[in-house]
């Protein structure tokens, strides 16, 4: 794993078992940031604990003007339980859009209950 700034990470080995935020909110300091052009940010993710018995998980992208953004800039595609059964598993990044709110957050639904299930989830830059 590379090496992370604290203070760009959304989720820290967090057990995903319900629906729920991520564990921690990205605060960009600035009422309406606007990151421009140049090296895109994303979002990896990184399984650290194989998801066991749910169903499936789709994660939300949410931005808002106080630290408990609710509004749903991006969703990623539905992923299915075979695809994050092992640790390692990959999941597909996702891109900062250049406009959003000031504070970001991730919100993980997930359709039935997992008895296992931990991921990191970070920003990086998108080399």
């Amino acid at each position: 794993m590379p090496i992370m700034d604290d203070k760009l990470v959304f989720s820290d080995a967090q057990a995903i078992t319900v629906s729920a935020a991520s564990a921690f909110t990205l605060n960009f300091g600035l009422v309406n940031p606007n990151i421009g052009e140049g090296t895109p940010l994303i979002i990896r993710f990184v399984v650290e604990e194989a998801f066991t018995t749910g169903t499936s998980i789709v994660i939300a992208l949410q931005d808002g003007a106080t630290s408990t953004p609710t509004n749903t800039l991006l969703e990623t595609d539905v992923i299915l339980t075979a695809e994050i059964a092992a640790k390692g598993a990959y999941i597909p990044e996702i891109r900062i859009p250049d406009h959003h709110a000031q504070y970001l957050r991730l919100y993980y639904t997930v359709v039935g209950t997992y008895d296992h299930g931990k991921l990191t989830a970070y920003v990086t830059l998108n080399k």
